[in-house]
Parts: C-alpha cells; structure tokens; sequence
C-alpha cells in the first residue's frame, strides 16, 4: 500500500542556468530537487548522510536544509563547497512530493 516508484523520474530538468551552477566548478551538478527527493526518501532529520564525492557540495547543502547531519569528502578543491554553504549561494528546490494513505 505505497507508492511504486520508477527508475526514471521526467519531472525534474537538468540543473542548466547559470544561477544554479558554480563558475569555479566545471563537473556537473545535480539539482537540488534530485538529492531533496532521494535524501527525503531514504532518512529522517536528524540522520547522518555520507556522500564521499563532494563536487559543488549540493548533497551537503540539502542535508543542512532538510535538518540530516553529513559527512563529506572531495578530492579536488573544496572552495566552491565551502563558498556554497557559507555565503548562502544555494537556490534551494522545495520538494513537493508526497505519499497518499
């Protein structure tokens, strides 16, 4: 008595304007809807997340929105990761999801 999820979610577009992407960092990055959905899903405020592929650090700003600890790692420069979390460069998506019954 749940929702059946799918493999291929069509309503979340590609993170594709500028305002969304660091200038410092040229790797991809996921929108901030992506990981709200996944990080929704799979914990509770409160619960710790290790994502140890930092990129441009949207993993660690959902979980300081959504109230989950995390630790982190990155290999590369962690400046834009630092920047974003510090200097409030995130423009955060509200998930809207939500399970019936």
């Amino acid at each position: 008595l749940g929702v059946n999820l799918t493999d291929v979610w069509t309503d979340i577009p590609p993170v594709r304007h500028w305002k969304f992407k660091s200038k410092k960092r040229t790797t991809n990055q996921l929108s901030t809807k992506i990981l709200d959905r996944v990080i929704e899903m799979s914990s509770l405020p409160g619960d710790l997340i290790i994502d140890p592929f930092g990129g441009s650090g949207t993993t660690y700003a959902v979980c300081e929105a959504t109230g989950r600890h995390w630790i982190g790692m990155e290999i590369q420069n962690c400046d834009v990761i630092i920047e974003r979390l510090t200097e409030g460069n995130l423009h955060y998506h509200k998930n809207n999801d939500y399970v019936e019954g």
